[in-house]
């Protein structure tokens, strides 16, 4: 077969849209002891952002099990309509797909995602799942492997992704910490939802077919764990966003992407598309300055960042998604989708129309 392709995606935030003025003033009571905090807010280059909560969320103290709670309530029917979509978009029957694999990390429960999603979408009880928990920013990344490696191993399986966080549950009203603002000022809430299966026939000459995925690559620095972290407290997860994470990326992934397109017998210069997750403004300006990539090249990641923030997990898919409804893309360009996160871990995937 074919190398698999990526046959129906979908994006999707909460209703609560918030400008960055607006987030900055609804938790300014809890940064006014920084005076840094409204400086971070305005360098973020993030306009807007999308919440699971309203303005009075963190007007009293959340601990843990209510940050959970609220994650659930609104994970799921978030989760459901995103998947419906996607799947509206790829003309398949919820019943038709083979395979589940859902990817969070700001909430959890058990009976899962998995399960309450497919069982609310009337999915086959003889679905396979995996749930992908805990990867943070990069966590597509190992999503769409699964899902790639499903569809190899058994020919016409149809297998799904949804990426889905609501980081805005998380947020740290006692902490006045700088990295505390700079969480504050960057994460919001999403969900996207891929569908891989075969890529079929060839399509027209004219007509760019689905994103088949051609490769992937993986490279992690066990060196700098503490420097990039969500760590599980009594007031939900605390984020590590060390300041020296666009340093420490800009250094190896110059050699990471070089070698994944060696292998593959390009350079970049014949990579006509770049979707590189927009961890922060910082970070997308190291990696655009490392890889020699062009204002052009970069606008559909700070496009996502101006638009949503950083949505961790799913951030990726709203890159690609903004890359395919550009109009741009024709038969044969490649892509390179790049992801970073905790352990400081670098993903890559070289993908073709």
């Amino acid at each position: 077969m074919t190398s698999p392709a990526i046959l129906g995606l979908a994006t999707d935030v909460p209703p609560n849209r918030f400008t960055q003025a607006e987030t900055f003033e609804i938790l300014r009571p809890f940064l006014q002891n920084n005076p840094r905090a409204r400086a971070i807010f305005r360098a973020a280059r993030v306009a807007y952002r999308h919440s699971a909560v309203g303005r009075d969320f963190y007007g009293v103290e959340q601990r843990t099990e209510a940050r959970n709670a609220a994650y659930l309530a609104a994970a799921v029917p978030l989760g459901a309509a995103t998947i419906r979509r996607c799947l509206e978009n790829a003309s398949v029957s919820a019943s038709a797909v083979d395979y589940l694999v859902v990817v969070s990390c700001t909430g959890i429960d058990i009976p899962g995602l998995d399960l309450l999603l497919a069982g609310r979408l009337g999915m086959r009880s003889d679905l396979r799942r995996t749930c992908v928990l805990g990867m943070g920013c990069y966590a597509a990344f190992p999503g769409l492997l699964r899902a790639q490696e499903a569809v190899l191993a058994r020919p016409g399986t149809l297998a799904l992704v949804l990426a889905l966080e609501l980081c805005s549950l998380h947020l740290q009203p006692d902490d006045d910490s700088t990295e505390n603002a700079i969480v504050s000022a960057i994460f919001g809430d999403g969900a996207a939802a891929v569908l891989i299966g075969d890529a079929g026939a060839p399509h027209s000459v004219a007509t760019p077919g689905p994103a088949r995925l051609i490769d992937t690559a993986t490279h992690c620095d066990y060196t700098t764990l503490d420097h990039m972290a969500f760590h599980l407290t009594d007031h939900g997860f605390r984020m590590r966003l060390s300041a020296y994470v666009p340093e420490l990326l800009a250094a190896d992934v110059e050699g990471f992407v070089d070698d994944l397109l060696r292998r593959n017998h390009l350079r970049r210069s014949e990579v006509r598309f770049w979707g590189i997750h927009p961890g922060g403004a910082r970070i997308l300006d190291h990696l655009q300055s490392c890889l020699g990539l062009r204002d052009e090249q970069m606008r559909f990641s700070r496009q996502v960042l101006h638009d949503y923030g950083n949505m961790s997990s799913p951030t990726i898919l709203f890159v690609l998604d903004e890359i395919q409804r550009s109009g741009q893309v024709e038969p044969g360009d490649f892509g390179v989708l790049l992801g970073f996160g905790p352990g400081l871990t670098m993903e890559g995937t070289l993908v073709q129309w």
